[in-house]
């Protein structure tokens, strides 16, 4: 594949608009705005997804009865999905805005165990947390149910999870409105961009956080019996579906959490937050050649990889391999300055290679925590070799000159030259309900 070709369709609503403003119109207003962004965005492109499932109980447009929707205990909708193939391949896609899913047991609205992504990399159970549901999505190579992930799960399906990198305990998932799944902001932008079996998702009012979701995700798979591509890499991280997403509170590239199937075609992840010999960590890792002391008139970027750094015991591949592979490098690349240097990252939205790739997650902050087990939200990945191990600083100094050198990443997905600038507000032209 060559470079660009990622074309973007973006929406923004807004809650006070509503005509009868409740919850349930809130929900189901941000789901259309979602997947006319997406059917928009592949109509620009050429990329061959299409509604899947149209009989479901709500008609959208001209696309039929395309919106899917299951109740909760008190009998209210304010969960919703729509389901899509890529041409007539074994490659599914469901989009699933969820106002009020949980996974606390009785109640009409609780996600399946297969559905969950257990997170953290913890391997002490009360250490874990679930990846969130309300902004959620999943990709399949065997076709979704019609209530999506509430009574059972595909086996060759990924998480039901999150498109913004939130995560939360068992007890933080209620059904209550005011739990903050999301759907509190009163303006919500959503926007994407398609290229083949390419997703990229970017979430608003700050776009710097994004959701890459691919049918052929790497370049290399690492295991030669492997092939199974799918992926979803959550590029931006904070702990919450509502926090601010600006660059100054941007720890790291992503909340190591990402998805993809191991050798066999199952979850690479643990779904059980409980059995103490199961936990998930998968890594998307920069690339240590794209390392420069500050930006420069001729960048390197280069490929990122998907690793479980050693610290998923569910094996990725049969051959014992720990990383899954090279993510292809017109999807995602990176590079990476030194600690000195990170405020010379470019700002989120920054169009580079002649508008062909975009900006997205500058790393400038650190953090008094390290390590797989505290998520990474330290900023700098460390380049052993440069000098003994020591701990990273939390006070925002230099480090120390005997220890490893620290990267602080810029991630850059996919785009296109005749895109509009995200950064303009009128390029998310508000949508009403329908």
């Amino acid at each position: 594949m060559a470079f660009g070709g990622y074309k973007f369709k973006g929406y923004k609503v807004i809650r006070a608009n509503l005509a009868t403003n409740t919850y349930a119109n809130w929900c189901l207003l941000v789901h259309q705005a979602r997947i006319k962004a997406f059917m928009e965005s592949c109509a620009l492109s050429g990329a061959q997804w299409h509604f899947s499932k149209t009989n479901g109980p709500l008609a959208f447009e001209s696309y039929g009865n395309v919106i899917y929707r299951v109740a909760n205990a008190n009998g209210d909708y304010h969960d919703y999905l729509s389901f899509f193939q890529y041409g007539d391949e074994e490659l599914y896609y469901m989009i699933a805005t969820l106002g009020d899913a949980n996974s606390a047991s009785g109640l009409a609205t609780s996600v399946v165990s297969n559905a969950k992504y257990c997170t953290d990399g913890h391997n002490t159970p009360s250490s874990r947390k679930f990846k969130r549901w309300g902004f959620a999505s999943a990709l399949s190579i065997d076709d979704f149910n019609d209530d999506g992930p509430f009574t059972s799960w595909p086996v060759g399906a990924l998480a039901c999870s999150t498109q913004r990198g939130a995560e939360g305990a068992d007890s933080d998932l209620t059904t209550s409105e005011s739990a903050g799944i999301y759907f509190t902001d009163s303006t919500i932008y959503v926007g994407v961009a398609t290229k083949g079996r390419d997703v990229i998702t970017f979430h608003g009012p700050n776009y710097n956080a994004c959701c890459v979701e691919s049918g052929d995700a790497f370049s290399s798979i690492c295991d030669p019996d492997d092939s199974f591509g799918i992926a979803k890499l959550i590029v931006g991280y904070n702990s919450t579906e509502t926090s601010n997403f600006t660059r100054d509170y941007v720890y790291a590239i992503d909340l190591r959490n990402n998805e993809c199937l191991d050798s066999s075609g199952g979850r690479a992840f643990s779904t059980n937050i409980l059995t103490s010999t199961t936990y998930s960590c998968l890594a998307l890792v920069p690339s240590g050649v794209a390392f420069l002391s500050s930006t420069t008139t001729k960048i390197p970027y280069e490929s990122c990889y998907l690793s479980t750094l050693g610290q998923n015991v569910n094996n990725i591949s049969g051959l014992n391999l720990l990383v899954k592979g090279v993510v292809k490098n017109e999807l995602l690349c990176c590079n990476s300055v030194t600690y000195a240097n990170r405020l010379t990252l470019p700002d989120a939205g920054t169009q580079i290679m002649g508008g062909n790739m975009i900006a997205i997650c500058p790393t400038t902050m650190y953090s008094s925590t390290s390590g797989v087990t505290s998520k990474g939200r330290y900023v700098g990945y460390q380049v052993y070799g440069t000098g003994r191990p020591v701990s990273i600083s939390s006070s925002g100094t230099s480090p120390a000159s005997a220890g490893p050198q620290e990267m602080f990443p810029c991630a850059y997905v996919g785009w296109d030259p005749s895109n509009p600038n995200i950064n303009d507000d009128s390029s998310w032209p508000e949508l009403a309900l329908q």
